[in-house]
This record gives structure tokens, C-alpha cells and sequence, in this order.
């Protein structure tokens, strides 16, 4: 590394320990390197605004020819950040004389740098901005703000000479010295007398008794990087948010950026975080450790006077300098909220905390919803939208429940229908459905990134089937989450382990997706950073991540029931030479077949899995940058928020336990939370994967109660579901979302929104395919072989098996090959599955196919699927003849359309089996006038699949 880089590199904070030592070793690189970091702390402070007279400023500005003072911060600020890492004097060719209108002063030179340093002063700023003491005349004039660590950090020393300087008609640039102090005492003025190192040349020696040890990194757009071996400073030292900055805001602020106000100036709400940390998100509004940058700290730092300046002097009590240093410094610290949230969690008062909740009365549970919602819009003035008529309802539950529309003929079973009930029915046959399982197993798919082929090879079949067979047993959430968190095993004896298995040696992103599925948290930032919008820093990632430090995924290649993975081996070996010997193509690849099937009978049993180990502790990363660790340092488990529990001997077994305990709030709130949404189109406690607390929701009485809902149903998914369509609220109207994000949904009713691409495509199956989901198969693949398989006690007997599996795989192959003939006549956007519902496809489909065109995600990342609306899509529906196939002859669609005598039912027909729904008047008479005589049912029918109406559920 050559000099230049060194010094860029120092600058930015980015040297290594043994890089600082290499640094430290070349005087030259050493003195050019105080001289940056003198000037970047010195000049720069002085350069702020409201820290600098006005005559002062303009002395400035005519010394490097820029037109105002922002311009030369922003230059100074730009060559110093990583950004645009270059030393600022190269930036700004004349820094010398700049250096030197600052130094010697602004009136005819009389003003000296020290008296300069107290008239504007800036020793407590000084101080504040590096973290150091600042010395002047041998006494300690500033302190860094808080205690101070044990090992005496480097002070700034801003030493004049001992005696006057005669007056002079070209007056000596004063002396000012940056350095680092050892652990010894400070030194007086009689013993040392500090050399002079101009600004604009190269300093003289240091002396003995004040070498130059370490000089930390010095980039005061940013937390500096401390590379000095130094006890954690007391946390007791920083700004307490609630305690000495929100009153600030409270008082000057809130009067113009508060929830409480409609329209809250700028979009910027102070009293609440989530929304402080969206606008922090688009605006830059708050960022940790970045003062300079965020748009508070530069609002409250401006001129008086200026228009800028907040608050503006007319509309609110001002901020006076020590309460804009205090802010700035928070920021700097990192931005700690602690443990607010909002304003409205300091006031609020939950009167459903304690309610309990009778499961068994569905309808009653149901109703108190209803009750919740309705006071909550009758105290805002707010009306809930009258009940959607049949049809649209019946449509909506069957996307919601089965992930289709309903085919003619439930529809018109449905109508026909008059008891009262019937709706509260209908919701139980659908929940109890083939189409629910085929549904809800596309829903976890996609939180839990499933996918056929796991990461390093590893295939996901027996994951994908566990999925759905939990689905279809209706397992309680708590209890999957305990057998993702801490499984144990191999292949088929332990299919949860496909959680894992999913990220191969990725801890970090399995942790992640751990945090945001179950916790409703995302953490992700925090890898590499204290997290710039959210709480969780740097260090208590990794201490989380320490949890799963007792897995490790491995492979095994076990014997089959009793018989040892030996005999299996000589078995397929056996079988591979038959296959070689035999000339006849079937005869060989028989022989073949049963050769595979014996293998994957071995790896079935064994094959890749987890083991659930001891472990409690993680490393910190080699490039840890903040004081309250050290890189590589051990640190043990924790938990995000709340206490800690004690760590048993596998600790992926303790977390299981802590994210599932009953007292774990945020557990029900998330899995609430992402239910109401899958049901209304919105979250009612902030973002699916950034979940409000309870108390900073719209209507925290709701969102408790749901959390009640939830826990009190011991976590079954289906009955929360059968609660949530219960509700007036879910049986409403439609609507669409405020335009304006500000504004709350108070959910007078569900919300219109687009159909995920499976629902799109299943609803397209159960036009094309009769008893679409009587057909569903959902016992996992090769079970029951295999269960005959590990009962075996020689290895005739796991042959026998293999002969079976081979029998029935040819059979498979038979079907195959005339799935591939109808493929081959269709689109290649419905390539790679037949006709069939999609959580019978390869998960994910290919690029290319339908699915993958209508927004399902790649699964790389938790709901990854998108939604838009694209051009390719409508071409597709229009011009694709895959609709020729959906209705061809023997199919629902077809059926439903053949024999209608007269424009009218042939109008009414496309629309029910579409639509879900009869044609308006208006819509029966532009049929007449397209269609004329020709009664072309399945032309009309293929122009409703193109319409927004069929894309959309209301």
C-alpha cells in the first residue's frame, strides 16, 4: 500500500491493526497523516455553521475562491467520506491559505488561534466531534462528553507559544500540534515544550516524551473506527433519547410533525419511530452515526434567518446551541431510541390485554372483532362499507381458502342454498379441502424459501412433502416452528431439516429469515452495521446468530432398516452389471432403475441432514468496528429483545423455546398479523416483516385481541383463518388503500388487490380439469416403499422394494412421456408440468413459465413473489393458445358452455364460470352486439381472462 493510500485509507477508517503498525513505522506518511487529521478536526469544526462570524466565513471564502461556506464543508465533507476518498488539499489547491486565514484571524491578523478558539467556542465542540481533550495554555479546557475510558485517550492539543510573538509585518502562522498522548501523566508547558507543525508543511519531530503512538481513524462524517485496545466506555455515558432529546422534540416539533395531525408537515412524523424510520429510509431523515448527512441535524443547523431552519422562528420555541450540539451527538452516538416507539404507546391504554378468549365460540370471537373495528371507525368518524353481495363473497373466500375461483357448479350449488348458515359452511368444507392443502402449502413455500433443490445439491422433496403434510394434519404453528428450529437427523427421518439444509453453511441467512418469519423483525443490516433504521446493532446480530451454533448440516450414507449400507452397495453393483450384460434397451434400463432405486432407498434413510449440537457461542467478524467488541472476540447467545434464557445443551433447542414461549408476544403478533393480511390485503400491525408493537398499532385493543386470538387457539392456523372470514370486516365491500401512505386503515373492509400467480393459474386448472382438487395426491413420494424398506431385515427384502419402486417409476415415465407430447403442443410459458394445480409443479416453475410471468418469486428471499401488472401478461392471455387447451373439449369450462340456446345464456355462462357473477344489462347487451348470432361462448370467455376484473379479488 503507498502512501496516498494509506492516508485515504486512515481517513476513511479502514486500516487494520497491522496496517496502522505498518503506517506507523513511516514518519513521513505519519506527519502528513496528523496534518490531514488536524486540519479535517480543526478547520472543519470551525467551518460550522452558527460556530462562525460572519467576517470570519467571508476571510474564508476568499482564500479558496468558492462561494459560500456550504460549498467548502461540502468539499471538505466529500474528500474525507468513503464516497470520494481523496485527501482534501488535493481537492482544494489552496488549503494553505485557507489554513492560514483561520489560524492568524479575520481583523488585520490580530486575532490569534487561541483567542479565535474561545471567542467562537469551540473547545466543547471540538471535544464532542473526536472524542478527545483539548489542552490549551497546559490546562484541560474541554473533556469528550461522559466518563472517560481507563487508558487516556489522545488529546488535542491547541498550544500557543510560551511568549508573546513580537508584532511583525507578516505575522508566523501559530503553532498547533494533533497528537496522541500515552498513558503517562499530561505533560506541563515547563517540561515539554511541544515543536511547531504548520498547516501546509511538513511538522517537525515530535519529542521524546510525546511519541506518536496509534492515531485512531478520524472521519467525523461517520463512527469513527477504534483500532486502540480500551475498556467499552459506560453505555450510561451516551444520550439518553427519552430522557434528554425527545423533550426537545416534544416541545419544538410535534407542534408540525405529529401522528395526531392529518396532514403532518412534510410527511415527517417525530412521535412515532416506524414512521421516523421510513422517512429515514427516503429522506435520510435520522441516520446513525452520520450527523452531517441527516436531514434533522442539517434542518436544525442553519443560519438564523434562513428558510430552512427548523423550527422556523414565527412557529416554534427555536433550539438553542447546546440542545442542536445534544442532537447531533445523539446521532452521531447512533441514533439510540431505546425503548420507545411512539407517543402514543406512552398514552395508550389496551382494555383487551387480559380478555380472554372462548375458541370453541367462533362466532362470538368473530363478533368481538367486529365490535373492535367498528368502535374504532365510529371514534374517527369513520363508516364500515356494507356487506359484499354473494357472489363477490364466494369468489373471495375461495381465492382466500383455496387459492381458486369456484368452477360453475359451485357457484351454483352456493346460490341455490337459503339456510342462514350457509356461508359459515361453506368456510368449513373449504378449510377442510384437498384445495386448502394445495393452497396453504404455496403460501409457506414462499415464506420459507422451499424449493426442489436445496442449496449444495441437496434435493428438497421430503421437505416439500413435510410441508404439505403439516399442512394437510393441520399442525399448530408453534409446533412447526419448533421442528424447523431445532431438528435432528437425516433424509427422510428428519424432513424439517430442510430449514437448514435450505442454506447450506449460510447461517446468517437462515438466522435472518428466522427473524423476519417468526419474529416479524428484519435484522439483515445488521451483518455488517449497526442497522441505520431499525435497533438492533451489530453485535447482537452475531449474539443471535450464536444460537444456531450447534447446527451443522452433514451427510450419511446409513443402511436400509437392517441391513448395512454395504449390502446395499453390492446390491446396486450387482444390478449396474446386469444392466451392462443385457443388451436389450428395456431389459437394461430395468436393471438401471432398480440400481437407483436402491441407491436412493441408501440416501433416503441417511442423506443429507443436521446435527443438533452443543454450541453457545459465536466470533465476532474480523472487520468489527465498534467499541463494545473486539474482532474475533467469543460472544455468547442471545436473545433479541427481553431476557436472556439460560442456554442448555444444544442451544437451537433454547431457541426454539424462547421464539414459541407463550409470553413471547411478538410470536402471536407476527403469525396474526400475516394471517389478517393473506385475508384483508393489509397488515393492521405495520409491514409483514417489520411488525409494530401492540401498543403503536392503529388499534392496539384490535391488535391485542388478535394476539389473544391466536394464543388462545394454541396456534391452529386453519381455526384463526375460520375466525378472521367470520367477521362483518372480511365479509364486506372492497376497497382501495388511502393514496396517501400517512393515512390509517382502519379496515371498513378488505382490500382490492391483484391474485398471486398461483391463484391465477389454479383458477385457470379448475376451468381447464374436472375434480381439479379430488385429484390431488398428497402422501409424500416414496414413503410408504421406503417404510417397507427400513422394516426389512435382509437385503432380498430392500431389493424387493427397489423392484417395486423401479415397476412403478416406469409407469411414471409412461405418463410422463404423453405429458411431454401435450407440451410440446403448448406455449412454452406453461412448459414444465401438465395440467395440474401449481403446488404440483417444480417449486419454483422454470423461467419462461406462466407462473414465473405472473409474479412468482425465485424463493431466494421471504415473498419474493410480486404482484404487477405487465404487458407481457396481457399479450400472453391474449394471443396465447394455451386457452385453447383450458377449454377443449371435456373440460369444466367446455362443458358448462356447450348447449346454450340463445346470446343471453351464453353470456350468462362465461360470466359465472369467469367472473363469478351474472352480466350487468349493459354488459348482456355489448355481448349482443359482438357476438351477434354466432354464440361464441368460449371466444367470450377467453376475452373475460383477459380483463383486469378476472385478475383482481374485491
Amino acid at each position: 500500500m503507498n502512501t496516498d493510500e494509506a492516508i485515504d485509507k486512515a481517513l476513511e477508517g479502514g486500516l487494520s491493526n497491522h496496517e496502522w503498525q505498518v503506517l506507523m513505522s513511516d514518519p513521513d506518511t505519519l506527519k502528513e497523516l496528523e496534518e490531514q487529521l488536524g486540519m479535517d478536526a480543526l478547520l472543519r469544526v470551525a467551518l460550522e455553521k452558527n460556530d462562525t462570524p460572519a467576517a470570519l466565513a467571508e476571510a474564508i471564502e476568499a482564500s479558496v475562491n468558492v462561494s459560500s461556506v456550504d460549498d467548502l464543508i461540502r468539499s471538505i465533507e466529500e474528500s474525507t467520506t468513503r464516497r470520494r476518498p481523496r485527501r482534501w488539499h488535493t481537492h482544494l489547491p489552496r488549503w494553505t491559505t485557507a489554513a492560514a486565514a483561520v489560524l492568524i484571524g479575520f481583523i488585520g491578523g490580530t486575532l490569534a488561534w487561541p483567542d479565535m478558539f474561545q471567542r467562537l467556542d469551540l473547545a466543547p465542540v471540538v471535544a464532542q466531534r473526536t472524542g478527545k481533550r483539548v489542552i490549551m495554555y497546559g490546562r484541560i479546557i474541554a473533556n469528550p462528553p461522559g466518563p472517560r475510558v481507563v487508558v487516556v485517550p489522545e488529546p488535542v492539543l491547541v498550544q500557543p507559544p510560551l511568549a508573546p510573538a513580537p508584532a511583525a509585518p507578516n505575522p508566523q502562522t501559530p503553532k498547533v500540534v494533533v497528537v496522541e498522548k500515552k498513558s503517562e501523566p499530561a505533560p506541563t508547558p515547563t517540561s515539554v515544550t511541544p515543536p511547531a507543525i504548520g498547516m501546509g508543511s511538513v511538522p517537525a519531530p515530535v519529542p521524546e516524551k510525546m511519541e506518536t503512538a496509534t492515531i485512531p481513524p478520524m472521519n467525523l462524517a461517520s463512527k469513527p473506527k477504534i483500532e486502540m485496545t480500551m475498556e467499552t466506555p459506560d453505555v450510561s455515558s451516551k444520550i439518553d433519547f427519552e430522557r434528554q432529546v425527545l423533550p426537545i422534540l416534544e416541545r419544538s416539533c410535534f407542534e408540525c410533525h405529529s401522528s395526531k395531525l392529518k396532514k403532518p408537515k412534510g410527511g415527517i412524523r417525530l412521535d412515532d419511530l416506524e414512521a421516523i424510520r421510513e422517512k429515514s429510509q427516503t429522506d435520510n431523515l435520522i441516520l446513525p452515526h452520520k450527523a452531517a448527512k441527516s436531514t434533522l441535524v442539517k434542518s436544525i443547523s442553519h443560519n438564523p434567518g434562513d428558510d430552512d431552519l427548523m423550527p422556523p422562528p414565527n412557529d416554534g420555541k427555536p433550539l438553542s446551541a447546546e440542545e442542536i450540539a445534544l442532537i447531533r451527538r445523539w446521532v452521531e452516538e447512533g441514533a439510540n431510541f431505546g425503548a420507545w416507539t411512539s407517543m402514543r404507546a406512552k398514552e395508550v391504554s389496551i382494555s383487551t390485554l387480559n380478555e380472554a378468549v372462548d375458541i370453541t365460540q367462533l362466532k362470538a370471537v368473530a363478533a368481538r372483532i367486529d365490535q373492535l373495528i367498528e368502535r374504532d371507525l365510529s371514534k374517527h368518524a369513520e363508516e364500515a362499507r356494507p356487506l359484499a353481495n354473494e357472489f363477490v363473497w364466494l369468489r373471495r373466500v375461495y381465492l382466500d381458502l383455496v387459492g381458486r375461483i369456484p368452477t360453475s357448479d359451485e357457484a351454483k350449488r352456493f346460490i341455490a342454498i337459503k339456510e342462514p348458515d350457509k356461508r359459515g359452511r361453506l368456510i368449513e368444507e373449504l378449510l377442510a379441502s384437498n384445495g386448502h392443502v394445495s393452497h396453504m402449502f404455496n403460501y409457506w413455500c414462499d415464506l420459507l424459501r422451499a424449493k426442489d433443490d436445496l442449496a449444495e445439491g441437496v434435493q428438497g422433496d421430503f421437505y416439500l412433502a413435510w410441508i404439505k403434510q403439516s399442512v394437510r394434519e393441520n399442525k399448530s404453528f408453534d409446533e412447526w416452528t419448533r421442528e424447523l428450529l431445532s431438528p435432528e437427523g437425516y433424509g427422510w427421518r428428519a424432513p424439517a431439516a430442510g430449514y437448514y439444509l435450505r442454506d447450506g453453511e449460510n447461517r446468517a441467512a437462515n438466522i435472518e429469515s428466522t427473524a423476519t418469519l417468526f419474529l416479524g423483525t428484519q435484522i439483515s443490516c445488521a451483518q455488517c452495521h449497526d442497522h441505520p433504521y431499525s435497533r438492533w446493532t451489530r453485535k447482537e446480530y452475531h449474539q443471535f446468530l450464536a444460537w444456531t451454533s450447534g447446527i451443522k448440516t452433514a451427510s450419511k450414507e446409513d443402511g436400509v432398516g437392517e441391513v448395512g449400507g454395504k449390502a446395499i452397495r453390492e446390491a446396486a453393483e450387482h444390478y449396474d452389471r446386469m444392466a451392462m450384460d443385457k443388451l436389450d434397451y428395456e431389459r437394461r434400463q430395468k436393471n438401471q432403475r432398480i440400481r437407483d432405486a436402491l441407491l436412493a432407498l441408501q440416501r433416503a434413510a441417511g442423506g443429507a441432514g443436521v446435527v443438533n449440537g452443543e454450541g453457545q457461542q459465536a466470533k465476532l467478524p474480523d472487520d468489527y468496528q465498534y467499541a463494545d467488541g473486539k474482532p474475533g472476540e467469543l460472544i455468547p447467545a442471545a436473545v433479541l429483545y427481553g431476557d436472556s434464557p439460560a442456554t442448555g445443551a444444544r442451544p437451537a433447542e433454547t431457541l426454539a423455546a424462547w421464539v414459541t414461549a407463550p409470553n413471547n408476544t411478538r410470536f402471536a403478533l407476527t403469525l396474526a398479523n400475516r394471517l389478517w393480511a393473506k385475508l384483508f390485503g393489509v397488515p393492521f400491525a405495520g409491514r409483514v416483516d417489520q411488525v409494530r408493537e401492540v401498543a403503536d398499532c392503529a388499534n392496539p385493543d384490535l391488535a391485542q385481541y388478535l394476539v389473544n386470538v391466536v394464543r388462545d387457539s394454541k396456534y391452529d392456523v386453519r381455526r384463526i383463518l375460520h375466525i378472521f372470514t367470520l367477521t362483518r370486516a372480511y365479509q364486506r365491500e372492497a376497497g382501495l388503500l388511502p393514496q396517501d401512505s400517512s393515512v390509517v386503515y382502519r379496515f371498513p373492509g378488505p382490500v382490492v388487490r391483484r391474485l398471486t400467480a398461483e391463484q391465477v393459474w389454479d383458477s385457470m386448472m379448475a376451468l381447464a380439469v374436472k375434480d381439479l382438487d379430488l385429484k390431488l395426491n398428497f402422501d409424500p413420494p416414496g414413503v410408504a416403499e421406503l417404510e417397507a424398506a427400513i422394516a426389512a431385515k435382509k437385503a432380498s427384502e430392500v431389493t424387493a422394494v427397489a423392484r417395486k419402486i423401479a415397476g412403478k417409476e416406469e409407469r411414471a415415465m409412461m405418463v410422463e412421456e404423453r405429458r411431454a407430447r401435450l407440451r410440446k403442443e403448448m406455449a412454452r410459458e406453461f412448459a414444465g408440468g401438465g395440467l395440474e394445480r401449481a403446488s404440483e409443479l417444480p417449486q419454483p416453475t422454470p423461467d419462461g413459465h406462466f407462473l414465473r410471468m405472473f409474479g412468482q418469486g425465485n424463493r431466494d428471499f421471504i415473498g419474493d413473489a410480486w404482484s404487477s401488472s405487465t404487458v407481457p401478461q396481457a399479450l400472453l392471455m391474449l394471443n396465447s393458445d394455451f386457452f385453447d387447451h383450458v377449454a377443449r373439449s371435456g373440460s369444466p369450462l367446455s362443458d358448462n358452455l356447450r348447449g346454450l340456446n340463445n346470446i343471453t345464456e351464453v353470456a350468462r355462462g362465461a360470466f359465472l364460470a369467469v367472473m363469478t357473477r351474472e352480466p350487468t344489462q349493459a354488459e348482456l347487451d355489448a355481448c349482443k352486439q359482438a357476438l351477434g348470432d354466432t354464440r361464441n361462448a368460449k371466444a367470450l370467455a377467453r376475452t373475460l381472462l383477459s380483463t383486469a376484473e378476472f385478475m383482481f379479488q374485491k
